[in-house]
């Protein structure tokens, strides 16, 4: 790739797109749970710069769609490999003393399942797709200057935070929980795309603490989240329900409400005190 003097930030997405071409090519040859995570992640950080430049180029309508969707089903099916492995380790945390035979083999089906589908969509993608992303991403990236992104990153972490706000005030859902997941996520990748180009951070040091505090208890949240899911989709077209896995659901669901009221009580402290 082309070595050409560029800003600070644009480096690193040319560092984690090549890694992502690197980990897609490993993938093509052998699928692996953890080089599909690891893919899974990369593919977040390049969306959210994505994001940005389309903050930046707000005159091109529609530019972080032309620029992602290509991405878009692969990311859509990593993010499920990566769901199937959060469901996978809930379920050992709750296999202590019983095991779930029929539920356990009902997950690795559905991993087959996934994984042949995911197999078959990566050989079928044109390893062009990184070098024309490459390309089209530099030509955005060429004339940002610091004004541009110290402009583009505040609307964005200040959009995010309006929608975390609404949200800890709704009545909590699934949705609402899952979005200010989301939400934080982007706030804490835009941040570091700030101080990576030499701008001031946003916030201090302690809300920084607070966000990832309440990053670790949405995670916890949305595994168990998950768990819950699959296993009420597993028992839907299912007569009836042995005495085991009633205790397990009832033992998820009791998590669950705990889980929610944690967040949402940090939640509420971050984005409607501390925060507004």
């Amino acid at each position: 790739m082309n070595q050409e003097k560029v800003t600070p930030v644009f480096q690193l997405f040319e560092q984690q797109l090549d890694n992502s071409s690197k980990l897609f090519t490993d993938l093509s040859k052998q699928f692996k749970t953890k080089k599909a995570i690891e893919l899974e992640e990369k593919l977040i950080f390049l969306e959210i710069y994505i994001q940005l430049l389309s903050k930046i180029h707000f005159e091109e309508k529609d530019l972080k769609f032309k620029l992602f969707s290509p991405f878009k089903k692969l990311f859509k099916l990593l993010k499920k490999v990566l769901h199937l492995k959060l469901i996978r380790e809930a379920l050992a945390d709750k296999s202590h003393t019983l095991t779930y035979g029929s539920f356990e083999n009902y997950l690795l089906k559905e991993k087959s399942i996934l994984y042949t589908e995911i197999f078959d969509h990566i050989l079928s993608l044109p390893g062009s797709i990184w070098e024309d992303l490459y390309m089209d991403v530099r030509m955005h990236s060429t004339s940002i200057k610091p004004l541009m992104v110290n402009t583009a990153t505040t609307q964005i972490i200040n959009e995010e935070l309006e929608f975390s706000y609404f949200d800890s005030l709704q009545e909590p859902t699934a949705k609402s929980i899952k979005d200010i997941y989301e939400s934080l996520q982007i706030i804490i990748a835009i941040e570091n795309f700030r101080m990576i180009s030499g701008l001031n951070a946003v916030f201090t040091p302690t809300i920084h603490d607070d966000m990832n505090d309440l990053s670790k208890s949405l995670y916890s949240w949305y595994q168990n989240h998950l768990l819950l899911q699959q296993l009420t989709h597993f028992f839907s077209e299912k007569e009836m329900i042995t005495e085991k896995y009633k205790n397990l659901i009832q033992d998820i669901k009791k998590s669950k409400k705990k889980l929610t009221t944690k967040v949402i009580s940090q939640s509420k402290i971050l984005f409607t005190e501390r925060l507004h």
